[in-house]
């Protein structure tokens, strides 16, 4: 049978309700920094209503930038000078960003996919043959890296400023300056990558627009599709069973990643709304303008809405429909890299592995520290290579994404 009370993040475990003197709220009030105080949301109902109802719940703006920070901000950030990336907006403005880098996403990752498949195969492959490794290192990091720098054409300085803004509390304003510089450089002498390409299909965005949008493009889309990955692993450690099912059955990878979405997001209470209007949520009657933070980890293990949601299980809880991504207008846009290469990296490390382990307790990993995203420090495994490497022919990982690339579109 299929392991399925594996262990995660241990703020996600299951609520102890016969001990605890009442169970955890799903909707309270908290001090969210300089933006003031907002709701928290773990409310799988209440979540999806408010991500679906446009009407009356609208981008966050400024308010998302002063979540983390302890006193308002008197910089130029703020105010009429702010510049927001296309998840910070509403109305034509979002419409006509949102739709162009959909263009220049698709397209970039269409010219882009064997290569990206093939950085996949080969990061794989060479962590496979160290036997026992950290997934996190040799694996996770290596891959998101590979993808932000072909997708994105951002160097090894770019890529460490923007973990250390999502993991070591760095000031996003200061981000934003490093990526700006960056961003009239690639306008003097584009390139060949998706930033230039925007530039080239948008050109009335000037330099912070495009600066915004690069920072969620990267930590939004591809340092979440690099912790994915290994939050995936770290759920077939602990679950053998899953592993020699998928092993038999490449079919069931699709709803693998999605279970892994699922039980184990990446991220955390990376989606922020803002009411339009007054509105009532859960208990709460609150003003236009209140801050809506959406804890999507917890809303995809609501009880009331998932009734084994602590437990891992790919069968049972197929075609339920998880929040890790958003939905509606505000989805994100980074569904087809993300498709594209977790599938690939999982494929590739379950197909060319008989077993894999972790060299730990499950109660011993450790977690960043940040509320935004749920992201393994480190993944010590121990893995036994497959004697039958049935994925070495060439071509055949190609051929299998095309299709997956083919079919994913149209839903899209």
């Amino acid at each position: 049978m299929p392991e399925r009370n594996l262990q995660f993040r241990p703020t996600l475990a299951a609520p102890q309700t016969a001990t605890e003197p009442e169970p955890r709220r799903t909707i309270t009030r908290v001090r969210m920094g300089a933006a003031g105080v907002g709701l928290l949301v773990d409310d799988y109902h209440e979540a999806s209503r408010i991500l679906s109802d446009v009407d009356v719940y609208g981008s966050a703006g400024e308010l998302t930038d002063s979540v983390f920070d302890d006193e308002p901000s008197n910089s130029c950030v703020g105010g009429e000078d702010a510049v927001y990336s296309v998840n910070q907006t509403d109305g034509e403005h979002h419409r006509r960003v949102r739709q162009a880098l959909r263009r220049v996403i698709d397209k970039r990752v269409r010219a882009i996919a064997r290569d990206l498949i093939d950085d996949v195969d080969t990061t794989v492959d060479r962590a496979l043959g160290l036997g026992t490794f950290d997934a996190v290192d040799e694996i996770g990091t290596p891959i998101a890296n590979a993808v932000m720098s072909r997708l994105l054409g951002l160097d090894d300085r770019l890529v460490e400023s923007l973990r250390a803004a999502v993991y070591g509390g760095h000031p996003v304003s200061q981000l934003d300056g490093t990526l700006v510089d960056w961003v009239a450089q690639r306008r003097a002498q584009p390139t060949d990558d998706l930033v230039s390409d925007l530039m080239a299909e948008l050109p009335s965005l000037d330099d912070r627009m495009v600066a915004a949008n690069t920072r969620l493009l990267a930590l939004s889309g591809v340092e979440v599709l690099g912790a994915l990955v290994t939050n995936a692993i770290v759920c077939l450690a602990q679950d053998p069973a899953t592993q020699d099912a998928v092993r038999r059955d490449e079919a069931l990878l699709p709803d693998l990643i999605r279970e892994v979405q699922r039980f184990a997001s990446p991220i955390a209470r990376g989606v922020y709304r803002m009411t339009k209007q007054t509105s009532t949520i859960g208990p709460y009657t609150v003003p236009a303008g209140t801050l809506l933070a959406i804890g999507v980890d917890r809303c995809n293990r609501d009880a009331a809405a998932l009734a084994a949601g602590h437990e891992f299980d790919v069968e049972a809880h197929r075609g339920f429909e998880q929040l890790t991504f958003g939905r509606g207008r505000h989805s994100c846009l980074g569904i087809p890299v993300t498709r594209l290469v977790v599938t690939q990296a999982i494929r590739t490390f379950v197909q060319r592995t008989a077993g894999v382990s972790l060299t730990i307790d499950p109660s011993e990993l450790r977690f960043h520290d940040t509320i935004v995203m749920n992201g393994l420090v480190g993944l010590p495994i121990r893995v036994e290579l497959s004697h039958h490497r049935g994925l070495d022919q060439p071509g055949h990982h190609h051929d299998e994404q095309s299709k997956e690339r083919q079919s994913g579109e149209g839903a899209r």
